[in-house]
């Protein structure tokens, strides 16, 4: 993904379909409407994640001209170099695919971020290396790097080996829909709707190996309210049918067991106020410390594997737990407790306070604008 801002333009890339992309855009043209944000695909294709920002009176789109023939070529070299000069964008931001190397001893203004610093999530170790070494020229190229929080940001400037003074963490925001009411009704309808239980912990997200379900299911097991069940929010996977389901017969709650392929986008914010708590097994991919942020902006209970980045996003509204059975413990006592379960999910609503949208543009903004001035600078 790519964002420049200049005057009144700023570039991001169509074929982005991460979260931290969608809510800057959004952000941006919400509190700072005046710009122009423009995002770039060497593919023109639709993307149904990013259908609903063209909405925004300030969000356009460009593609390659027909007669390029190499898409790939012109988005990555200097072809959308001479694109973003000619549409007047004074700043480029890349967002983890990079800076295309055409800017390279340009002296144009570039922002590069980062949400996965080493690239867990690509698709095999070739394509990791790749990714990293395209990361690590785009950060040579960069006049600011952005780390999405503080470990992150030591790991840039680690593995990377960024100058400290450029690298920058900027929290990302909560889904603006998690403010949305939920009339007292609508919980019913839901929770017949989905076939939900009258009591559950709520796990959204990837069935997959990496996601640690089976300590999850532990937790759960270990409560000391044997009426509550786990439901899972997720496709099926093979790791789900043959491991996951496997130990739900083993631990004999597969009664109290339950997945659901989807609910509907509008519907999430109830389904998790719905919930006893939201249960959080991984903490050390930045899209878990998203689900951190929707879910106590949500209204609901929190608890979640304990790690540096997630007591950095969830602060104190938050139980954190080292292994399952100290979580079931926590999570028992706070249930029982209607007082410290109030406490608990007013300091998380206090702690979303920290992660607006307006913050999020706030800060972006005011990095376009210290970029931009430095080139000023450096020209006169």
């Amino acid at each position: 993904m790519v964002v420049g801002y200049g005057g009144r333009k700023i570039i991001m890339q169509n074929d982005d379909t991460s979260y931290y992309g969608r809510i800057l855009i959004k952000a941006l043209a919400t509190y700072y409407p005046d710009n122009y944000y423009i995002i770039y695909s060497p593919e023109n294709r639709q993307n149904k994640r990013l259908t609903a920002l063209f909405n925004e009176n300030s969000v356009r789109v460009k593609f390659p001209r027909n007669h390029v023939h190499s898409k790939e070529r012109w988005y990555h070299n200097s072809g959308i170099v001479r694109s973003a000069k000619g549409h007047g964008v004074n700043t480029f931001h890349g967002i983890d695919d990079g800076i295309a190397s055409g800017f390279n001893n340009s002296n144009f203004p570039t922002v590069f971020t980062m949400t996965d610093p080493l690239y867990k999530n690509a698709h095999g170790w070739i394509d990791r290396m790749l990714m990293q070494r395209r990361a690590r020229k785009s950060c040579k190229i960069a006049k600011r790097v952005i780390a999405l929080n503080e470990v992150d940001r030591q790991i840039i400037i680690d593995h990377y080996h960024v100058n400290p003074d450029i690298v920058e963490v900027v929290h990302p925001c909560f889904y603006d829909g998690c403010d949305d009411s939920v009339p007292e009704n609508m919980f019913e309808i839901l929770r017949e709707k989905y076939h939900l239980p009258q009591k559950f912990v709520l796990y959204k997200g990837k069935l997959n190996k990496e996601d640690n379900l089976k300590e999850a299911l532990q937790l759960v097991h270990e409560l000391r309210d044997r009426k509550i069940s786990i439901v899972l929010l997720g496709y099926r996977t093979d790791h789900f049918d043959h491991v996951i389901k496997e130990q739900a017969h083993d631990l004999h709650m597969f009664h109290r067991f339950k997945q659901v392929d989807k609910v509907h986008h509008a519907d999430l914010t109830a389904v998790a106020k719905m919930a006893q708590a939201v249960i959080i097994p991984t903490t050390d991919r930045m899209r878990d410390n998203y689900k951190i942020l929707n879910a106590q902006r949500s209204g609901a209970l929190v608890l979640c594997k304990d790690s540096a980045k997630a007591r950095e996003i969830g602060g104190d509204g938050v139980i954190y737990y080292d292994n399952f059975r100290d979580g079931a413990d926590a999570l028992s006592n706070v249930l029982e407790d209607p007082e410290k379960k109030a406490a608990m999910l007013k300091a998380a609503r206090d702690n979303t306070e920290r992660f607006t949208g307006k913050i999020l543009a706030d800060h972006m903004i005011h990095i376009y604008r210290s970029v931009l001035m430095h080139r000023r600078l450096y020209q006169e």
